[in-house]
Protein backbone atom coordinates (compact mmCIF):
# COMPACT_ATOMS: atom_id res chain seq x y z
CA UNK A 1 0.00 0.00 0.00
CA UNK A 2 2.87 2.37 0.77
CA UNK A 3 4.28 1.75 -2.70
CA UNK A 4 0.97 2.62 -4.34
CA UNK A 5 0.17 -0.99 -5.25
CA UNK A 6 -3.60 -1.55 -5.26
CA UNK A 7 -4.77 -4.06 -2.63
CA UNK A 8 -8.24 -5.50 -1.91
CA UNK A 9 -8.19 -3.76 1.49
CA UNK A 10 -7.69 -0.21 2.72
CA UNK A 11 -5.73 -0.71 5.92
CA UNK A 12 -3.45 -3.16 7.70
CA UNK A 13 -4.06 -3.93 11.34
CA UNK A 14 -1.44 -5.29 13.71
CA UNK A 15 -2.97 -8.50 15.00
CA UNK A 16 0.09 -10.63 15.49
CA UNK A 17 1.16 -9.83 19.04
CA UNK A 18 -1.98 -10.33 21.08
CA UNK A 19 -1.88 -6.83 22.56
CA UNK A 20 -5.59 -6.05 22.59
CA UNK A 21 -5.18 -2.65 24.21
CA UNK A 22 -2.66 -1.59 21.56
CA UNK A 23 -5.39 -2.49 19.07
CA UNK A 24 -7.83 -0.13 20.80
CA UNK A 25 -9.67 -2.43 23.23
CA UNK A 26 -10.46 -0.63 26.46
CA UNK A 27 -9.05 -2.20 29.65
CA UNK A 28 -11.52 -4.23 31.67
CA UNK A 29 -12.19 -2.08 34.74
CA UNK A 30 -13.30 -4.92 37.06
CA UNK A 31 -10.01 -6.80 36.65
CA UNK A 32 -7.99 -3.66 37.32
CA UNK A 33 -10.07 -2.91 40.41
CA UNK A 34 -9.57 -6.41 41.82
CA UNK A 35 -5.83 -6.26 41.13
CA UNK A 36 -5.56 -2.85 42.80
CA UNK A 37 -7.40 -4.15 45.86
CA UNK A 38 -5.29 -7.31 46.06
CA UNK A 39 -2.07 -5.36 45.60
CA UNK A 40 -2.97 -2.73 48.21
CA UNK A 41 -5.52 -4.30 50.61
CA UNK A 42 -5.92 -1.04 52.57
CA UNK A 43 -8.19 0.01 49.69
CA UNK A 44 -10.73 -2.67 50.70
CA UNK A 45 -12.31 -0.09 53.01
CA UNK A 46 -12.50 2.58 50.31
CA UNK A 47 -15.93 3.61 49.02
CA UNK A 48 -14.28 4.19 45.62
CA UNK A 49 -14.49 0.48 44.76
CA UNK A 50 -17.64 -1.55 44.05
CA UNK A 51 -18.61 -4.32 46.47
CA UNK A 52 -18.28 -7.10 43.88
CA UNK A 53 -14.62 -6.17 43.27
CA UNK A 54 -13.98 -6.05 47.03
CA UNK A 55 -15.63 -9.45 47.51
CA UNK A 56 -13.51 -11.01 44.76
CA UNK A 57 -10.31 -9.44 46.13
CA UNK A 58 -11.04 -10.71 49.66
CA UNK A 59 -11.61 -14.23 48.32
CA UNK A 60 -8.33 -14.19 46.40
CA UNK A 61 -6.36 -12.77 49.33
CA UNK A 62 -7.82 -15.38 51.71
CA UNK A 63 -6.59 -18.09 49.34
CA UNK A 64 -3.05 -16.67 49.43
CA UNK A 65 -0.63 -17.59 52.20
CA UNK A 66 -0.40 -14.70 54.65
CA UNK A 67 -3.37 -13.07 52.88
CA UNK A 68 -0.89 -11.46 50.49
CA UNK A 69 -0.19 -11.64 46.77
CA UNK A 70 3.47 -11.53 47.73
CA UNK A 71 3.37 -15.02 49.23
CA UNK A 72 4.21 -18.16 47.30
CA UNK A 73 1.30 -20.05 45.79
CA UNK A 74 0.96 -23.61 44.60
CA UNK A 75 2.87 -24.25 41.37
CA UNK A 76 -0.46 -24.61 39.55
CA UNK A 77 -1.61 -21.19 40.73
CA UNK A 78 -3.97 -19.90 43.41
CA UNK A 79 -6.60 -22.59 44.04
CA UNK A 80 -9.69 -20.34 44.14
CA UNK A 81 -8.74 -18.85 40.77
CA UNK A 82 -8.31 -22.34 39.29
CA UNK A 83 -11.74 -23.24 40.71
CA UNK A 84 -13.25 -20.18 39.02
CA UNK A 85 -11.58 -21.11 35.72
CA UNK A 86 -12.91 -24.68 36.02
CA UNK A 87 -16.44 -23.41 36.72
CA UNK A 88 -16.24 -21.11 33.68
CA UNK A 89 -15.03 -23.94 31.42
CA UNK A 90 -17.82 -26.22 32.71
CA UNK A 91 -20.45 -23.56 31.90
CA UNK A 92 -18.87 -22.78 28.54
CA UNK A 93 -18.75 -26.44 27.54
CA UNK A 94 -22.40 -27.18 28.36
CA UNK A 95 -21.87 -28.88 31.71
CA UNK A 96 -18.88 -31.07 30.86
CA UNK A 97 -16.95 -30.91 34.14
CA UNK A 98 -13.52 -29.30 34.31
CA UNK A 99 -11.24 -30.28 37.18
CA UNK A 100 -9.31 -27.44 38.88
CA UNK A 101 -6.50 -29.93 39.56
CA UNK A 102 -5.96 -30.16 35.80
CA UNK A 103 -5.68 -26.39 35.38
CA UNK A 104 -2.31 -24.63 35.49
CA UNK A 105 -2.20 -20.86 35.53
CA UNK A 106 0.68 -19.12 33.75
CA UNK A 107 1.74 -15.53 33.30
CA UNK A 108 0.60 -15.64 29.67
CA UNK A 109 0.51 -17.75 26.52
CA UNK A 110 4.23 -17.44 25.85
CA UNK A 111 5.19 -18.58 29.35
CA UNK A 112 2.69 -21.45 29.19
CA UNK A 113 3.90 -22.69 25.80
CA UNK A 114 7.54 -22.45 26.85
CA UNK A 115 6.91 -24.32 30.10
CA UNK A 116 4.98 -27.15 28.41
CA UNK A 117 7.62 -27.59 25.71
CA UNK A 118 10.38 -27.69 28.35
CA UNK A 119 8.47 -30.49 30.09
CA UNK A 120 7.98 -32.48 26.87
CA UNK A 121 11.37 -32.08 25.17
CA UNK A 122 14.24 -34.40 26.09
CA UNK A 123 17.15 -36.23 24.56
CA UNK A 124 19.98 -35.17 22.36
CA UNK A 125 21.67 -36.24 19.16
CA UNK A 126 19.63 -38.82 17.26
CA UNK A 127 17.16 -39.15 20.13
CA UNK A 128 16.11 -35.49 20.09
CA UNK A 129 12.41 -34.84 20.54
CA UNK A 130 10.33 -33.94 17.50
CA UNK A 131 7.59 -31.38 18.07
CA UNK A 132 4.76 -31.11 15.55
CA UNK A 133 3.62 -27.56 14.88
CA UNK A 134 1.00 -26.22 12.48
CA UNK A 135 1.94 -24.02 9.55
CA UNK A 136 1.05 -21.18 9.66
CA UNK A 137 2.35 -21.12 13.21
CA UNK A 138 2.82 -18.87 16.21
CA UNK A 139 6.53 -17.89 15.94
CA UNK A 140 7.13 -18.66 19.60
CA UNK A 141 6.78 -22.38 18.84
CA UNK A 142 9.74 -22.50 16.47
CA UNK A 143 11.82 -20.20 18.69
CA UNK A 144 11.37 -22.38 21.80
CA UNK A 145 11.83 -25.60 19.83
CA UNK A 146 15.13 -24.25 18.50
CA UNK A 147 16.20 -23.03 21.94
CA UNK A 148 15.56 -26.50 23.37
CA UNK A 149 17.46 -28.16 20.48
CA UNK A 150 14.39 -30.18 19.52
CA UNK A 151 13.30 -30.99 15.97
CA UNK A 152 10.52 -28.94 14.41
CA UNK A 153 8.08 -31.15 12.50
CA UNK A 154 5.83 -28.97 10.34
CA UNK A 155 2.35 -29.93 9.25
CA UNK A 156 0.22 -27.70 7.07
CA UNK A 157 -3.29 -26.55 7.88
CA UNK A 158 -5.86 -26.72 5.08
CA UNK A 159 -6.47 -23.10 4.06
CA UNK A 160 -9.27 -23.98 1.62
CA UNK A 161 -11.12 -25.72 4.47
CA UNK A 162 -11.01 -22.82 6.98
CA UNK A 163 -7.51 -23.78 8.15
CA UNK A 164 -8.74 -27.21 9.27
CA UNK A 165 -6.51 -29.98 10.53
CA UNK A 166 -6.10 -32.89 8.11
CA UNK A 167 -5.15 -36.27 9.60
CA UNK A 168 -3.46 -37.35 6.36
CA UNK A 169 -1.25 -34.25 6.57
CA UNK A 170 -0.26 -35.24 10.11
CA UNK A 171 0.67 -38.71 8.87
CA UNK A 172 2.73 -37.21 6.06
CA UNK A 173 4.62 -34.98 8.48
CA UNK A 174 5.39 -37.86 10.85
CA UNK A 175 6.55 -40.15 8.02
CA UNK A 176 8.85 -37.47 6.58
CA UNK A 177 10.33 -36.68 9.99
Amino acid sequence: MQRGIKKPFTEVIRANIGDAQAMGQQPITFLRQVMALCTYPNLLDSPSFPEDAKKRARRILQACGGNSLGSYSASQGVNCIREDVAAYITRRDGGVPADPDNIYLTTGASDGISTILKILVSGGGKSRTGVMIPIPQYPLYSAVISELDAIQVNYYLDEENCWALNVNELRRAVQEA
